[in-house]
């Protein structure tokens, strides 16, 4: 049985910060990237690369929409 583990990822949207924390098995900066995206923009059809995406391409897509700087660290 896998551990869910609290992770907090933190980001810059437009150039003001934004941070917020997400449960998950494993992480990484795809799934800190992608992360970012969706809660930036919750109630949008806005989406960056698609999840088998290389990191390089995530980032770009993400920058594309204002997302830069995007960093985590486990919250514990």
């Amino acid at each position: 049985m896998s551990e869910l583990v609290p992770y907090a990822v933190h980001s810059l949207l437009d150039g003001v910060r934004q941070h917020f924390f997400k449960l998950a098995e494993q992480f990484s900066d795809v799934d800190a990237i992608r992360s970012a995206s969706a809660h930036a923009f919750l109630q949008s059809d806005r989406k960056i690369a698609a999840a088998h995406a290389s990191p390089e391409a995530t980032r770009l897509s993400a920058q594309r929409l204002g997302i830069t700087k995007v960093r985590w660290n486990e919250a514990i």
